[in-house]
């Protein structure tokens, strides 16, 4: 199943995964995974369910949930009854949104959020 998967510090890649727990406990270093679904098209975001309590680095602000993701997430496709491949024009789409990497500072009015660019754009 081909996904995005998006790292702490890096830019999002697109790889391959087998589309079963374990293959994705092991991509996202957890035990439990969460599933949301805050776009209009059929995308999930898939992340480490315990993330916000660990201590894994801040990945990406999304600002559809009001709230950062900790560690990696990827981003898959919809099918009627489980995950499938995210089809190539919302690979590009999300590749370009996330592209960035972000550096998260704690400040008087809470985290924020801060954008690194290397200079290169997404192929």
């Amino acid at each position: 199943m081909k996904v995005l998967l998006v790292e702490p510090r890096e830019h999002p890649k697109e790889i391959d995964i087998q589309p079963t727990l374990e293959e994705y406990y092991k991509v996202l270093d957890c035990d439990c995974i969460t599933a949301t679904y805050p776009w209009p098209e059929p995308v999930a975001l898939v992340t480490d369910d315990n993330g916000l309590f660990t201590d894994k680095l801040f990945s990406r602000y999304i600002r559809e949930l009001r709230q950062p993701i900790r560690g990696s997430f990827f981003l898959c496709g919809l099918g009627k009854e489980d995950f499938t491949d995210l089809p190539p024009e919302l690979v590009d789409k999300f590749r370009k949104r996330f592209w960035n990497p972000e550096l998260f500072v704690r400040t008087a009015s809470g985290l924020a959020a801060i954008q690194i660019s290397d200079g290169t754009q997404p192929e």
